[in-house]
């Protein structure tokens, strides 16, 4: 996520403050905020998911007949509770102020295209972040997938993500 950091505000605090506002509704928003704001909390609670994936694998199993595939629930839960912890925080956070920086990068010293895919009814990070993308690298194309969210992009419509990708890598191979 990308949110241009107003002049004297340390990047990271705003980019904690936009992402994960300290709020309960909806529980994706929840989870965010506890994850960002609440360190120990956090991998108190990714430690005790993870180490009783197989519960929950099972739990998902049983509560949904086995209709869907738990391979969300699986990767999820294949992530240590540090590694849980490091990989929201640190990527998400921790690069807020160098985040400039890299898309400086991407926009003056790469030439390929960038596409970025948001779902319309993402409630974890804005649209506005992807249109904050292509205001910093003109080249970019953003995707806007209507009535989709933050997993439902790629999820449930995966035989149409690979066709969007494969065109994108068929149009950069002929340029």
């Amino acid at each position: 996520p990308y949110f241009p950091a107003p002049k004297g505000e340390q990047a990271t605090q705003y980019m904690m403050r936009r992402i994960a506002p300290r709020r309960i509704w909806p529980p994706i928003a929840f989870g965010a905020s506890i994850a960002c704001w609440y360190e120990h909390v956090s991998r108190t609670i990714c430690l005790l998911i993870c180490k009783n994936h197989r519960l929950w694998e099972f739990l998902t199993k049983l509560l949904t007949r086995n209709r869907i595939r738990t391979y969300l629930v699986e990767g999820f839960c294949c992530h240590t509770h540090n590694a849980a912890w490091h990989t929201l925080h640190n990527i998400i956070c921790g690069t807020a102020g160098k985040i400039e920086g890299y898309l400086d990068m991407v926009k003056n010293r790469l030439k390929c295209e960038v596409t970025v895919f948001h779902g319309r009814e993402d409630e974890l990070i804005p649209v506005e972040c992807s249109y904050n993308v292509q205001s910093r690298i003109p080249r970019a194309h953003v995707k806007v997938v209507e009535n989709k969210d933050h997993i439902t992009i790629v999820v449930g419509r995966q035989q149409v993500f690979a066709r969007e990708l494969e065109e994108i890598w068929r149009n950069n191979s002929t340029t």
